[in-house]
């Protein structure tokens, strides 16, 4: 494993960079530039939750969506799912490929995906932990 090095510094979080497979977050950054966030490799719920805040999701349902993310991805960035209809599951929202481009590894591009379809945070009944209640007790 690489050194994390300090890339920025914004708002009083850190932005980092390692490789993938060595960060053991929670890892919040705000990137330099936009001011949104840039989380990436295994995320604890504090960091899903701040990832789901910068993806621009209500802080009202941020630990909602770190407790439905862990339980579809245990915080993993890279988790895949491949479904038995031929779809497949990416990310830490496990987004489905039938929602296109929003099913990436990306960790923006993913939390902001579940923000749409989860209508911010007030629609949950996409993801397969909600509805076998699999999300409790997850943070």
């Amino acid at each position: 494993m690489r050194p994390l090095t300090v890339l920025a510094a914004a708002a009083g979080v850190l932005l980092y960079v390692g490789s993938h497979h060595g960060i053991t977050a929670p890892i919040a950054a705000i990137a330099a530039h936009g001011g949104t966030a840039a989380q990436g490799g295994t995320l604890s719920c504090t960091g899903l939750e701040k990832l789901w805040e910068a993806a621009g999701g209500n802080p009202s349902a941020a630990f909602m969506a770190a407790e439905i993310a862990t339980a579809e991805s245990s915080g993993q960035q890279y988790s895949t799912e491949h479904d038995s209809n031929g779809t497949v599951d990416r990310g830490y929202f496990q987004i489905n490929s039938i929602w296109g481009s929003g099913s990436t590894y990306d960790p923006m591009g993913n939390a902001r995906a579940a923000v749409q379809i989860s209508h911010d945070g007030t629609d949950w009944s996409p993801w397969v932990t909600f509805d076998e209640n699999k999300y409790e007790g997850q943070c």
